[in-house]
């Protein structure tokens, strides 16, 4: 039996001729939390798919009416190479911990910064599973704290960029920095900043050797000291040691899932917060469904299709065969999903 499919194409009126291409989406099992997660990590080792950390609320009182906000630790594993499988408990993460960066890598998934309500983290962890035992290796920590930055790796080099150093933070870094995965005992390596705004919650993305980070939102404070979002639709390019401006995004998009899927010389942001429901957390009607495609041979951006499905924001992807994982998320603010989605890329 096929999979359920979860995509339409976006429908107007005038542009029936430039429809765009329809993308697949398919479900796997949902994780076993009747929440589910925001800011988790989540990567493919073994053909198991190993995911967990990132908060919540688990009473399910949002923060408004008093809510506790809580970080996790837990992870679950699911065999990717088995039909009909289920969500397996596969321990816990050094410590609670969300919203940093997870990347699958051939060696197993790495696991950089995050946080949680006191801190933030430099610790880098190699997560490997094997037998239903998941171990972790301590490898070289961040030059600084951070969490809510964006990573993707590049052939064999690990990018991160932008985030917040501090939970309380009123300015978004703009720094940028390498590890290279040939040659760990270097370290993680300063490279030029992004010439753009600092950020946080920003989509990245590698293609071939060049590190792609777009969208996020620039903070700064209010007359009360408490950070300020500017939303972002800027897209660059590090490539050959400099940056690069790209065309804007065609909307803001913040929070994305991320690194964004790619198929050839694409990449795919996948819903996104783009701005137009800030205000009463309440009366939120959920994030955008839309994908955005952007190609970088063209330098031009194009819709993708759009989620027939709450659209998650704040989320982890994973590579799986043709396909990107999207691990839970947030669907409105304050509400986790335990949906878990694969995602394929169109071909043209």
């Amino acid at each position: 039996m096929n999979p359920p499919h979860l995509t339409r194409p976006l429908a107007a009126a005038a542009a029936l001729a430039a429809m765009p291409v329809r993308a697949e989406v398919t479900v796997l099992p949902p994780v076993p939390d009747a929440v589910g997660f925001a800011g988790a990590f989540a990567g493919v080792h073994g053909g198991q798919l190993i995911a967990g950390g990132g908060a919540n609320f688990p009473d399910g009182t949002m923060p408004w009416d008093g809510g506790k906000k809580v970080w996790h630790e837990r992870l679950f594993a699911l065999d990717l190479k088995q039909s009909g499988a289920t969500w397996q408990e596969a321990g816990k993460l050094p410590a609670p911990n969300g919203y940093g960066v997870s990347l699958t890598v051939p060696e197993g998934v790495l696991l950089i910064g995050g946080g949680d309500v006191k801190e933030h983290f430099r610790e880098v962890k190699l997560m490997t599973y094997s037998n239903g035992t998941t171990a972790f290796r301590e490898l070289a920590a961040l030059p600084v704290p951070l969490a809510q930055m964006a990573g993707a790796v590049t052939g064999r080099r690990v990018h991160v960029c932008g985030g917040i150093e501090k939970p309380d933070a009123t300015a978004a870094s703009a720094g940028h920095w390498m590890f290279d995965l040939d040659a760990m005992d270097k370290g993680w390596q300063t490279l030029p900043p992004l010439p753009g705004p600092g950020r946080i919650l920003a989509t990245a993305a590698g293609i071939g050797g060049d590190f792609i980070l777009t969208g996020g939102c620039s903070l700064a404070a209010d007359a009360a000291g408490k950070p300020v979002r500017t939303y972002l639709r800027d897209a660059w390019k590090f490539s050959g040691g400099q940056w690069q401006r790209l065309a804007d995004m065609p909307r803001a998009s913040v929070a994305a899932a991320s690194p964004a899927p790619v198929r050839g010389d694409a990449l795919f942001v996948i819903s996104g917060d783009d701005g137009k429901h800030v205000g009463s957390p309440k009366d939120h009607r959920g994030f955008t469904r839309g994908i955005l495609r952007y190609d970088v041979s063209e330098d031009a951006w194009s819709s993708a299709g759009e989620l027939d499905a709450p659209a998650p924001v704040t989320l982890p992807t994973a590579p799986w065969r043709d396909g990107f994982i999207l691990f839970n998320g947030e669907v409105k603010p304050g509400v986790r999903t335990p949906q878990v989605l694969i995602f394929t890329p169109p071909e043209s």
